[in-house]
């Protein structure tokens, strides 16, 4: 099943909140994630203890949302991010989706 939601890179690795597209917020044309990065970062960190002092934008970021219109998934994240074909591949894994998506640079995910 596709997801939407906010996600994070850690070590390489893709992790962050998802949920179904039919839980999440109408926004426009979008559906956005119920929950944001400065909302669900308390429940994040506790599963990376290392975060702890750390601000929820001082690391790679980013989200999938679901644009209605286009019929499609994109995922909004950073120049490096979007750019690195292998995290791409991994953040499409870890939100079930296939090919039909966009890829939107987003500077307020820039670090």
């Amino acid at each position: 099943m596709r997801k939407i939601g906010v996600f994070w890179i850690v070590d390489g690795k893709v992790d962050g909140f998802r949920e179904p597209v039919e839980n999440g917020e109408d926004y426009g044309d979008t559906v956005q994630p119920s929950c944001d990065h400065f909302t669900y970062w308390d429940r994040f960190v506790l599963r990376y203890p290392k975060l702890k002092l750390m601000e929820y934008d001082e690391i790679p970021r980013g989200r999938v949302v679901y644009d209605r219109r286009k019929n499609r998934f994109v995922i909004l994240s950073s120049k490096e991010v979007l750019n690195n074909r292998e995290l791409v591949r991994s953040i499409c894994q870890f939100y079930g989706l296939d090919e039909n998506i966009e890829l939107r640079r987003d500077e307020h995910y820039e670090i």
